[in-house]
């Protein structure tokens, strides 16, 4: 009888809180859904620096101002450097109806740097769900220009919270496959 009772009460209890509740704070690691994880090295205020894995190659560093907007990117030997001459938004500014156009330049492994620049606006504010966990996103629709020429327009979910990108739609300026993932996992 004793055996029986408590195999009832272990039949009755809760499921782990680990496998249900949804994640809170800053994440470290953020799997994406087309296999990439990213790992969050360093917030500084709105700046995020990360590293993501390339089979076959070195991980890469790379260092943005909201996930948005990049910054540095180092692979190896290998880097590239934008050089921002406007001024970048806060976290605070990205709000429904916000608009920019963000001027500076690119340079790559030392070679001349051309002009850079990202055009474009926070459309709205939308859920995000991650398994079954909801996140407040904002939906920042970015269009990006080297050397006058438009490269690939990105409508980004960028979670103001944590400061990460939930989920990402690009397209190609120059057509080719749209490229979508959605985070899976945050640790």
């Amino acid at each position: 009888m004793r055996f029986a009772l408590m195999a009832l009460a272990l039949m009755t209890l809760p499921v782990a809180a680990q496998d249900t509740a949804c994640f809170a704070g800053m994440p470290k690691r953020v799997s994406y859904s087309d296999g990439r994880v990213v790992t969050i090295i360093q917030h500084h205020g709105d700046d995020v620096t990360y590293t993501t894995p390339y089979e076959g190659y070195q991980d890469s560093v790379t260092k943005t101002h909201l996930m948005l907007f990049p910054k540095l990117g180092r692979q190896g030997a290998r880097a590239t450097e934008w050089r921002w001459t406007s001024r970048l938004p806060g976290i605070a500014q990205m709000v429904p109806g916000f608009s920019f156009d963000l001027k500076g330049s690119m340079a790559s492994g030392g070679g001349e740097a051309l002009p850079y620049r990202a055009a474009g606006q926070v459309l709205a504010a939308q859920e995000v769900m991650v398994g079954k966990c909801p996140y407040a996103a904002l939906v920042v629709v970015v269009t990006t220009y080297l050397d006058d020429q438009p490269v690939m327009t990105t409508t980004h979910y960028l979670s103001p919270d944590m400061k990460v990108i939930m989920k990402i739609e690009a397209v190609p300026a120059a057509g080719g496959a749209k490229v979508a993932y959605t985070a899976v996992r945050l640790e």
